[in-house]
């Protein structure tokens, strides 16, 4: 809430440059991100699209690669002499037998062995075991060949089996992960007849040599692997093989995105049916967008240069087009800090030069009434200031009357009968009274105003012969608070008229004054008198509602029971008093119960 307030108190120039630049940057950032955003996503589709036709390619090539070696195992019957060889019974001739696995075996070495890298070790698998293989090997010559399922499967049709990668067997001591291609032989003289099989074990180098020619970027990979997640082929060891195939068979989807520790990767799969294997290429979507990133950060840097360019042309011309402007708000200023003598110098022929002459034509026409207006409100001013002091005045004369005689009877019955000390005890008291009368028209300190009423209650105390007892209970810090001068003294005065002279018993009269809730000072003076009857109550209550300063009320009214009101010179006098200091919000009320005594409540502005 603060902040905007403070943005409300922006000038128009601030306000103006602020949003320019704001509409410009955020434009200019907002198409750029917006760009970037669909540049990526339409990239990455691309990508993806590439990235599927590189791995059907090599999907394909490693496809003409096994084919190749499915029709390497038919390289037999090709050469009539092995075929031949293979037919020939030489169970009787060890040495015709020796003669035989020479013949074999050079002719697999010559044809297999030397010319392809690719190929580990051949089998041929008749009676007896015949192989040939690049590295040396101990061959287990006893081997149970027949036994093992690729075998059986050779021998019930003629169609070349593929044998998932696997521990090289028929050899000693474990041999190396490979995969083979597996024929029957049959005689070339008799087709019906079987000869045994051909079992051809190759490495990776040729899945290699065809994979390394693909490059997935530094944070990427190339892999293959078999239903056993046996990973035939990895282009690096960075990446887990094994999860992102889990991934793909998860997904069942050839193309995929995933998540793999803060890093995102574009998954890109194909299968290859006849070896059941699955390429997967794996990008990092990092380095695919690399580039676009890089022009994406060199449009904000651009858009930043242009958008503070836009932003100093744009404070000249601001600067410049609201000078006049700017110019009016300042002779505003000094309007509002009651300069009228100012003008401004409209030589414009455009919308501000009409702003500047309307506004000389209502500063000017101000002028004019503030001078009438100030001529009447000092008429009118002086008028209410003599009206309201001639009032005031009217209150006092009718006070001071009232008071004096009510003392001074007091002071001559006292005389008259021989009680010469309290009498004199008495005019003391009643020539301070009068001298501080003699400053009835300023404010005095409450202090003040209460010895006054204790030396009025002391003297009216000695009238009833002790049949009237009083008690002041005014906050002690209340005491320096100024009041008119003889505030209480005609409500008091009313106390003991009404309460003393109509009741031979005892009367006490008790005043009381402290702080309200809401900050206002509230004084009670109450007495145990006769008190009112409810119509003299209402009707004393009308004419202190009516608290109008010309109002007559100058005598006592009398009511048919014979109680007197005492609205003359008591409360009703005091109530204009203190509504034409204070204000109609305060003043007093009165509350009275018929022989049990009247409370009134003065109710004054803390000062």
């Amino acid at each position: 809430m603060y902040k905007w307030k403070r943005y409300r108190y922006w000038s128009i120039k601030k306000k103006l440059l602020f949003f320019s630049v704001l509409f410009i940057l955020g434009s200019v950032f907002l198409a750029s991100i917006l760009s970037y955003s669909k540049y990526t996503m339409d990239f990455e589709q691309q990508s993806s699209e590439q990235v599927q036709q590189i791995i059907a390619q090599v999907s394909y090539n490693i496809d003409t690669y096994l084919d190749d070696l499915f029709r390497l195992t038919l390289s037999p019957y090709m050469n009539d002499g092995v075929m031949q060889t293979l037919e020939e019974d030489v169970h009787d001739s060890q040495l015709a037998q020796l003669k035989k696995r020479r013949f074999i075996d050079n002719y697999l070495e010559e044809m297999m062995i030397y010319p392809r890298k690719d190929i580990n070790r051949v089998f041929i698998l008749t009676d007896e075991i015949y192989t040939v293989g690049r590295m040396p090997i101990s061959v287990d010559y006893d081997s149970r060949f027949h036994e093992f399922d690729w075998y059986r499967l050779a021998m019930s049709t003629q169609d070349s089996i593929f044998v998932p990668t696997h521990t090289q067997q028929m050899v000693k001591n474990g041999g190396p992960k490979v995969f083979s291609i597996v024929k029957q032989l049959r005689s070339t003289r008799d087709t019906e007849k079987i000869l045994g099989a051909i079992k051809v074990d190759a490495n990776y180098n040729g899945i290699a040599v065809i994979c390394s020619k693909v490059d997935m970027g530094s944070g990427g990979g190339l892999f293959i692997l078999d239903n056993n997640r046996n990973v035939i082929y990895r282009s690096t060891n960075r990446l887990n093989a094994v999860f992102f195939f889990n991934q793909v068979k998860a997904s069942g989807k050839p193309t995929m995105t995933i998540n793999q520790g803060g890093t995102s990767y574009l998954l890109n799969s194909t299968l290859l049916p006849r070896s059941n294997w699955t390429i997967v290429a794996v990008s990092s979507i990092k380095e695919l967008n690399q580039k676009a990133t890089e022009t994406r950060n060199f449009g904000f840097f651009i858009a930043l240069a242009c958008s503070l360019l836009a932003f100093i042309l744009m404070y000249f011309f601001v600067r410049r087009f609201l000078a006049p402007l700017l110019h009016i708000v300042k002779l505003m200023r000094e309007v509002e800090q009651g300069n009228l003598q100012v003008s401004f110098p409209a030589q414009r022929n455009d919308e501000l030069g009409h702003l500047g002459t309307s506004f000389n034509g209502l500063v000017s026409r101000v002028r004019e009434m503030l001078e009438e207006n100030t001529q009447l409100v000092k008429q009118v001013y002086e008028k209410e200031l003599l009206q309201k002091e001639a009032q005031v005045q009217a209150l006092y004369n009718q006070i001071r009357p009232h008071f004096l005689f009510n003392t001074l009877n007091l002071i001559s019955m006292q005389m008259q009968t021989g009680k010469q000390d309290k009498a004199i005890d008495h005019l003391h008291k009643l020539s301070s009274m009068l001298r501080s009368m003699t400053r009835m028209d300023k404010d005095i300190p409450l202090q003040k105003e209460l010895d006054l009423l204790k030396a009025y209650l002391s003297i009216q105390s000695s009238r009833y012969e002790g049949r009237l007892e009083y008690e002041l209970k005014v906050d002690p810090a209340l005491y320096d608070m100024p009041i008119p001068a003889l505030l209480f003294q005609p409500i008091v005065e009313n106390a003991v008229i009404h309460g003393c002279e109509a009741k031979r018993e005892q009367t006490s009269i008790v005043i009381a004054g402290e702080k309200t809730a809401s900050g206002e000072v509230l004084f009670t003076i109450r007495d145990s008198g006769q008190g009112m009857s409810p119509e003299t109550l209402q009707k004393l209550r009308g004419k202190l509602e009516q608290a109008q300063p010309d109002h007559p009320s100058a005598g006592e009214d009398q009511t048919p029971d014979g109680a007197r009101v005492g609205t003359g010179i008591g409360l009703v006098n005091v109530n204009k008093r203190i509504k034409l200091k204070y204000g109609s919000g305060y003043g007093i009320k009165v509350d009275s119960l018929q022989g049990q005594g009247t409370i009134v409540y003065i109710l004054l502005p803390e000062t």
